[in-house]
């Protein structure tokens, strides 16, 4: 592995008021992740309650219903990218 492509050298030469802005974010993400994860298995359980066909409105669709369900999906799937770079730098 080539030295000067790993992050050791820069991390070496900071100060210390450098690396607790990195610890914090590393922080940030971890609280991230700690919400995340089980909001995730939350919405996974619940997902025909929370997106299910609704009397109230009856002129929804089956693809309204999908289209509302993926968006979330994706929201969810970019928020834990976001912490995953936060906590790990990917």
């Amino acid at each position: 592995m080539n030295a000067h492509l790993t992050l050791a050298p820069a991390l070496a030469v900071m100060s210390p008021e450098g690396l607790l802005g990195l610890k914090i974010i590393g922080i940030i993400g971890i609280i991230g992740l700690i919400i995340l994860i089980p909001l995730g298995v939350l919405l996974y359980r619940n997902q025909d309650r929370l997106f299910g066909r609704s009397t109230d409105t009856p002129s929804e669709t089956s693809g309204s219903l999908t289209y509302g369900l993926a968006q979330t999906w994706l929201v969810y799937v970019g928020l834990i990218h976001l912490t995953l770079w936060l906590t790990f730098g990917l």
